[in-house]
């Protein structure tokens, strides 16, 4: 049986996921993600652009060649609620209105959240919204079955999606994953199904390859709550004032840590920003984590930031601030202390601390070089890069593929030189490019017999 693959976002880049499958005469779609960089290039105009123009723009994936039979596409499947796998949905998915919406119930809250905010270009959608708990299965309307298998990731329910075709194995979508044994929220990833899996036979292997040239383990996220521990207690023999932290809003796990920490501190916790605010919704409505119930100010507008900020630039020792805008966007609250436009003002003694890593695009390494040097003005304690990345190494994958022994692999989730690791391992394994090992371009459809 041949399966094809249309590639409209994701797999010679990083950013705007999107593939698709055609099994048995129906199509089913995984991801619809944003380029969050062309995102914030376009930022001012983005408003005023129709889904076409964005799709031009490259904000959103070119879904040009599944349009060509919208009729087969059956279900829209998000692997998890990463803005580069699911910031698309509120504009794409009315183009398969009769596609139903299938995510872990936090990815599906995540999505709810963004459509209440969602911008005038985004339509009222008609598909159906259907949850999906990790380590169970669902059907489409024409009966292929459909897996999501847990996995650790840098946010909460992703899922390494699974379909199972009448006579011919599986497809499998992994696309991001790391395997972390130690995850400090939620179970660790579910070994004992990939390999039952490899026994059906894995006829195809989609895997995100963007750190497959580290050699090495990616790092259990309990290593950064440690890290974190020092930059907190361990080290703070004299005593910090303020101590402000910026990550990314989506990372709960992250967030838990440091409001532990912060109790162990004996400070109030304040939750700055819009992103933030969001996705703490979404982990309480999807029963995760209720940061609401934890004695926790969070504040999403301007105003109410600007409320609290004075008050901590009274009481510097009582309070630990976490903060959007370790990318140094412009309007983030990093950047508005950054360059006084707060009631907040930075000393010597306090600390910034950046539990984040640059996204590597120009857009974002020119803005953090920007915000980094205002922030160095102030002669203030700063800490960069207290963080573990959420995609899985070299030896990650060396595991993964000696798990599932897949007939085919496509690498994406990164340009070739990024994939240049990934290239290497599966032909050190045996596999041949335009034999069994696949580097596709962006756009195309491709089938796989």
């Amino acid at each position: 049986m041949t399966v094809k693959m249309y590639t409209a976002g994701g797999v010679d880049e990083s950013g705007r996921n999107m593939m698709a499958f055609e099994i048995d005469d129906e199509i089913i779609i995984c991801d619809m993600g944003l380029q969050l960089s062309n995102l914030v290039m376009y930022n001012d105009e983005v408003d005023k652009m129709d889904v076409n123009e964005m799709c031009e723009k490259n904000i959103l994936a070119n879904p040009t060649e599944i349009l060509k039979n919208k009729e087969k596409v059956t279900a829209i499947v998000v692997s998890h609620a990463h803005l580069d796998h699911v910031g698309g949905v509120q504009y794409m998915a009315q183009m398969f209105p009769n596609a139903p919406i299938y995510g872990t119930p936090f990815t599906i809250e995540v999505l709810k959240v963004l459509m209440k905010s969602q911008r005038s270009v985004a339509a009222p959608l008609k598909n159906k919204f259907i949850k999906v708990n990790v380590n169970s299965t669902f059907n489409t309307s024409r009966g292929t079955e459909i897996e999501f298998v847990n996995v650790t990731h840098s946010i909460p329910q992703a899922a390494l999606v699974a379909i199972h075709t009448k006579n011919d194995g599986i497809v499998m979508y992994a696309n991001d994953f790391k395997f972390d044994n130690r995850p400090a929220l939620g179970q660790r990833t579910n070994y004992e199904r990939l390999r039952e899996l490899d026994k059906i036979g894995v006829k195809l292997l989609v895997i995100d390859s963007v750190r497959s040239n580290l050699k090495r383990k990616t790092l259990s996220e309990i290593v950064v709550k440690e890290m974190l521990r020092d930059i907190f207690i361990e080290t703070d023999i004299v005593g910090s004032d303020a101590m402000v932290i910026t990550t990314f809003a989506s990372h709960i796990t992250r967030l838990k840590s440091i409001q532990e920490l912060t109790q162990e501190l004996g400070r109030k916790l304040i939750f700055m920003g819009r992103s933030i605010a969001k996705y703490t919704k979404a982990a309480k409505n999807a029963g995760i984590i209720d940061f609401y119930d934890k004695d926790i100010i969070i504040c999403e507008t301007p105003a109410e930031v600007n409320k609290w900020l004075a008050t901590v630039n009274e009481n510097k020792k009582e309070y630990v601030v976490v903060c959007t805008g370790h990318q140094g966007e412009d309007n983030a609250v990093m950047s508005r202390i950054a360059e006084g436009r707060t009631p907040f003002e930075l000393k010597t003694n306090d600390k910034v601390i950046f539990s984040s890593e640059v996204i590597p695009t120009q857009v974002n390494i020119e803005a953090r070089q920007i915000l980094d040097a205002k922030l160095e003005t102030f002669g203030c304690k700063i800490f960069k890069d207290i963080h573990v990345s959420g995609h899985a190494s070299r030896e990650d994958h060396r595991d993964f593929l000696g798990m599932v022994h897949p007939k085919h692999i496509v690498p994406v989730h990164g340009h070739v030189r990024l994939k240049e690791g990934m290239i290497e391992l599966a032909e050190e394994l045996g596999y041949e490019q335009d034999e069994t090992l696949w580097v596709l371009p962006d756009g195309g459809v491709f089938e796989f017999d």
